[in-house]
């Protein structure tokens, strides 16, 4: 019997991350979507369904924090968990994203892909 292959969706507008994270994620076996735009990404997420969301806060044309939101309060995607993946080092922002639904909150320039990676494995053993 194979081993289920999860599926990830990366919300980032930044097109080097997104390569980054891809072959990371698809090197270690998971099936890998992004989306460069928020509501698309939300779209994108109520079709593919993944087993975790990746989002940045800061994209092109939305606040993440109001994408947050829109994952969540969705009848079709507010179970999947949400990592929020940002350069935004601030404490009360990572609280705010914590009461929005978010499951972990990442500062992108103190993690490696390889551990987030890791942490993505560990919250969709818990779910």
């Amino acid at each position: 019997m194979s081993q289920k292959r999860y599926k990830i969706l990366l919300i980032d507008d930044d097109q080097d991350q997104i390569v980054l994270y891809q072959s990371k994620f698809e090197l270690e076996g998971f099936e890998f979507f992004n989306s460069r735009f928020g509501n698309e990404g939300v779209t994108m997420a109520e079709k593919k369904q993944p087993d975790l969301i990746l989002l940045d806060l800061i994209l092109i044309q939305e606040d993440g924090q109001c994408i947050l939101r829109e994952l969540k309060k969705n009848r079709m995607t507010k179970k999947i968990p949400v990592i929020i993946l940002t350069n935004l080092a601030k404490k009360d922002l990572a609280e705010r994203c914590a009461e929005l639904g978010a499951v972990d909150f990442i500062i992108k320039a103190q993690t490696t892909p390889g551990e987030i990676v890791k942490k993505v494995k560990t919250i969709l053993k818990s779910v």
